[in-house]
């Protein structure tokens, strides 16, 4: 029984970790259970529930919605032979009637501090980490065995799921950006780009924006800062798409046109996640670029602006935390 509570505390240490290198902030309210309001949520047995569970809560203000985004967390941490479609129902059904009991309860936004004038919303999220890293199976079959469909999603309740890849990308990116800051390549203070889009508009100040929880699972997450003594403002670009053909290349640079990052003049360091990205990375963003070039008439201004992006692969990096050592205490 000790050692699965230290299980449990691993994908709670690892959570942290990850999500305040995006922003995000944590309630100091944990491990925590709120009363069920809905007499038509059962547990096992057919029980009707009393209470719902809260392991965290994240939340960030999301700079297209202009409100606070409230992600009740659901943090599991798995052995590889654990992480079952079976097992994932149990935990999406469970997070379903837990988002729709917060949605509308007094006693969750008692709990998390919520005032209810301020402009909000309530979602859900499974953390799913695989605490022995032997997982090497695609996450997202199991969750399509799942029936999403089936399971007793309320309306208007948005659900949010990350899996094992989805974990360990994430926590290589943050010790990417502790190594950026170390060496200088990187300020202290720095902020998630979202460029205004036909629909939507970024609201706020556009500095120390949080990365959405949509943006952590998007092709690529744009980091805008300023100047540093080593280096001038510009972007950093953490790339999660497989980077494998010089016309997912040419899109990319077509999106950055779009977003008016070309023509800034500022420094653009494209960073690459995929852990299966080909060794001849840099050729194929090379031909991309000449590619890119030719269609714009080879204008000599636009080939020196993107001459100067530098590309590299990001240091993959595998968490190492261990139960025994969750079980000490200081």
């Amino acid at each position: 029984m000790a050692e699965t509570a230290n299980i449990g505390e691993i994908a709670a240490k690892l959570s942290k970790d990850i999500f305040k290198h995006f922003l995000w902030e944590t309630h100091p309210k944990t491990d925590d259970n709120f009363e069920c309001t809905n007499e038509k949520h059962v547990g096992e047995g057919g029980k009707p529930k009393a209470t719902h569970p809260g392991d965290v809560v994240f939340l960030y203000r999301d700079p297209y919605l202009g409100k606070t985004v409230y992600l009740h967390t659901d943090l599991k941490s798995y052995a590889e032979d654990s992480i079952t479609s079976t097992r994932l129902r149990g935990a999406f059904k469970s997070l379903c009637m837990t988002i729709d009991c917060a949605r509308g309860s007094d006693s969750w936004r008692a709990k998390y501090s919520i005032d209810e004038s301020e402009a909000h919303e309530v979602r859900g999220l499974l953390f799913v980490h695989n605490h022995d890293n032997g997982y090497d199976k695609p996450f997202y079959e199991a969750i399509d065995k799942v029936d999403l469909q089936a399971l007793p999603v309320a309306p208007g309740t948005q659900l949010h799921y990350l899996g094992p890849m989805d974990i360990q990308r994430l926590y290589s990116v943050a010790n990417d950006i502790i190594r950026l800051k170390g060496e200088g390549e990187l300020p202290q203070t720095y902020t998630f780009y979202y460029p205004d889009l036909v629909i939507s508009r970024r609201q706020g100040d556009v500095w120390s924006q949080p990365a959405t929880v949509e943006t952590l699972t998007s092709p690529y997450i744009i980091i805008k800062h300023v100047a540093t003594d080593e280096q001038s403002a510009g972007y950093v670009i953490y790339y999660n798409a497989p980077a494998s053909s010089p016309e997912e290349f040419e899109y990319f640079l077509d999106s950055l046109s779009r977003f008016q990052m070309l023509e800034s003049g500022e420094r653009i360091l494209l960073r690459v996640t995929h852990p299966d990205a080909p060794n001849d990375l840099k050729s194929i963003f090379r031909t991309a670029q000449k590619k890119y070039v030719k269609a714009w008439g080879f204008d000599p201004a636009r080939e020196e602006i993107l001459g100067k992006i530098q590309i590299e692969r990001i240091t993959s990096v595998t968490s190492t935390y261990n139960p025994g050592d969750m079980g000490w205490r200081e």
